[in-house]
C-alpha cells in the first residue's frame, strides 16, 4: 500500500472514528464539572442576555468565562438544546485530530505518520472530554495549535494560541508557560552575550503580552467589583483549594503518580523503560528527544504546582497535557529508526491494547474515580433517565430524593429540559435516594447508604449502575 494512501486512510478514520463518538454521544446531558462550566454559566449570560460580564458568586470560577459565553452564544444562533451545546465542541475535537497530524508530520518519518496518531488520539481520557461540553477541548486545541506555532515561528498564530488559552482557564494560563518554555528552548539562541539574550527574549516576550494583558484587566475589573481572585471562602468548591500540610503533599503526589499512569497509561510508561534502557545511550544523543523530554518536563512541573498544594484539585482531565506530551515522547522513542522493528511492532500492539482497556477500569466503590476521564461513564446517561422514568412512573417526588454532585443541580441545568426540579443534598435522613457509582461519595456516607437503605430499583450496564433506594423501617 502506498505510504501517502495509508497515512490519508487512517487520518480520515481517526475523523470518522472520533465523529462517530461524538454523534453518539450528541444527545448526553451536562457532566460533572461542565454542569457549571458548560451549563449554568451559560444559562447566565444566555437569559440575562448579557447584561453583567462577572457571573453570580455560586457559580464564579474566578478566571474570565470566555467558554460560558462562547456556549451561550451558540444557544443564542441555533437553540438551547444539548445538540447544539455538543456541536459547539465538535470543531475543537476535529481540530485536535489535525493539530495532532501536522505535528507528528514535523518529527517522525513518513510511513509512521498514521500509526503515531492513533497511538496518541486514542487516551482515554482525551476521547471522553471531547463526548463532553468540556473546556478542555478547546484548551488541548489551542494548546496544539500553541506548539505548531512555534515549531513553524508563526508569531501571529502563537499571539492568538496563547490568547485563547487565557480564556479558557486558569489552567490554560498554566499552559501557556509551559509554551513559552518549550518557545524560549527552541526559538532562542542562548549566547553568552547578555545584551543580545535580553535582547531576544524582551523581542519574544511581545506574543505573550496581549493575553497577559487581557487577564489583568479582567482580574482588576473582577477585584474591584467582588474583592476576591480566584475563589473564595463561601465558594461551592472552596474546600478543594484549602491548602494541606506536608503530610497531604506527598499524598498528593502520590495520588498524581496513580493519574498518569491510571485508565491505560501504564502501558505508555511501560514502553518508555523497555526502550529507554535497551537504547538509552543512543536516545540521549538525539537532539529532538532531549528537547521532548524537557517539554514533558516543564508540562509536569508546571500544571503538578498549580494542584499538589490543594486538597482535591488533582483531576485527571487538569493532567491531559501532561498525558499528551508524554504520548508524543514515547511514540516519537518509538519510531526512532534505531528500534527494532520486531520490537516496535510488539511495543506497538502492548500500547494500543493496554490504553484501550483503560476505558473499562472500574473501581470498587469506595475508590474515587475520575468518571468524566473515562469512556466507562457513557451508560450513565442512559441510566439515570431510566432511573428519573421510574421515579415519575412511582409518583415519588423528587423533593424526597436524595443525591449527590453531579447529580444535585436542577434537570434543567443538566438536560436543558426546562424542568427546574432537583434532587436534595443526602443528609441521611431523606426516604428515598438516587445512588450511582460514579458519584464518589466518600466511606461514610457508603457505608450509610448500604446499611440505612434498602435498592427498590437497580439499572445497570457494564459496570455502571444506579440505585433508586428506600429508606429502612
Amino acid at each position: 500500500m502506498n505510504i501517502n494512501f495509508k497515512n490519508n486512510l487512517i487520518l480520515s478514520v481517526s475523523y470518522a472514528f472520533v465523529l462517530v463518538l461524538l454523534i453518539l454521544n450528541i444527545q448526553n446531558s451536562f457532566f460533572w464539572d461542565t454542569v457549571q462550566l458548560g451549563s449554568k454559566q451559560a444559562n447566565f449570560y444566555y437569559s440575562t442576555n448579557y447584561s453583567s460580564l462577572l457571573l453570580p458568586d455560586s457559580i464564579d470560577s474566578g478566571h474570565i468565562p470566555a467558554f460560558g459565553i462562547y456556549i451561550s452564544l451558540i444557544w443564542s444562533f441555533f437553540g438551547r438544546n444539548l445538540l447544539t451545546s455538543h456541536l459547539a465542541i465538535m470543531p475543537f475535537a476535529l481540530g485536535i485530530i489535525l493539530q495532532l497530524y501536522i505535528f507528528i508530520k514535523k518529527i517522525v518519518p513518513e510511513k509512521f505518520w498514521g500509526v503515531m496518531l492513533v497511538l496518541i488520539l486514542i487516551d482515554p481520557s482525551l476521547l471522553s472530554q471531547m463526548t463532553l461540553v468540556s473546556p478542555d477541548v478547546p484548551l488541548v486545541f489551542f494548546f496544539l495549535l500553541a506548539i505548531n506555532s512555534v515549531i513553524k515561528n508563526n508569531k501571529i498564530i502563537l499571539t492568538i494560541s496563547i490568547i485563547f488559552l487565557f480564556l479558557v482557564s486558569m489552567r490554560g494560563m498554566m499552559v501557556s508557560v509551559c509554551i513559552l518554555f518549550f518557545d524560549l528552548f527552541y526559538n532562542i539562541y542562548f549566547t553568552k552575550n547578555l545584551k543580545k539574550l535580553l535582547l531576544s527574549l524582551l523581542k519574544r516576550s511581545v506574543i505573550y503580552l496581549p493575553a497577559l494583558f487581557i487577564f489583568i484587566l479582567f482580574s482588576i475589573f473582577h477585584y474591584l467589583e467582588k474583592g476576591w481572585i480566584g475563589f473564595h471562602s463561601s465558594s461551592p468548591w472552596a474546600e478543594s483549594f484549602e491548602t494541606v500540610d506536608i503530610k497531604g503533599f506527598f499524598f498528593n503526589i502520590g495520588i498524581l503518580g496513580w493519574r498518569i499512569i491510571d485508565f491505560g497509561r501504564i502501558g505508555i510508561w511501560v514502553v518508555f523503560f523497555v526502550i529507554f534502557f535497551k537504547y538509552r545511550k543512543e536516545i540521549l544523543n538525539n537532539k529532538k528527544v532531549r528537547l521532548l523530554i524537557l517539554f514533558f518536563i516543564i508540562t509536569l512541573i508546571i500544571l503538578s504546582a498549580n494542584i499538589l498544594w490543594a486538597k482535591n484539585l488533582i483531576g485527571h482531565r487538569y493532567l491531559i497535557p501532561v498525558y499528551l506530551s508524554f504520548s508524543i515522547l514515547c511514540a516519537y522513542l518509538l519510531f526512532l529508526p534505531f528500534i527494532n522493528e520486531k520490537l516496535r511492532i510488539t511495543l506497538f500492539l502492548f500500547w494500543i491494547v493496554i490504553i484501550s482497556t483503560g476505558n473499562f477500569w472500574i473501581y470498587p466503590s469506595k475508590i474515587a474515580q475520575g468518571w468524566d476521564s473515562t469512556l466507562a461513564h457513557l451508560p450513565y446517561y442512559n441510566l439515570r433517565n431510566k432511573a428519573i422514568d421510574y421515579l415519575d412512573y412511582e409518583k415519588i417526588d423528587v423533593l424526597k430524593v436524595a443525591s449527590f454532585f453531579p447529580n444535585l443541580s436542577s434537570f434543567d441545568s443538566i438536560d436543558l429540559n426546562g424542568n427546574q426540579k432537583y434532587f436534595v443534598e443526602f443528609d441521611g435522613t431523606n426516604e428515598y435516594l438516587f445512588y450511582s457509582n460514579i458519584f464518589n461519595v466518600n466511606d461514610n456516607e457508603y457505608e450509610q447508604i448500604i446499611s440505612d437503605y434498602d435498592i427498590i430499583k437497580n439499572f445497570k450496564k457494564n459496570g455502571v449502575f444506579v440505585w433508586i433506594c428506600k429508606k429502612k423501617l
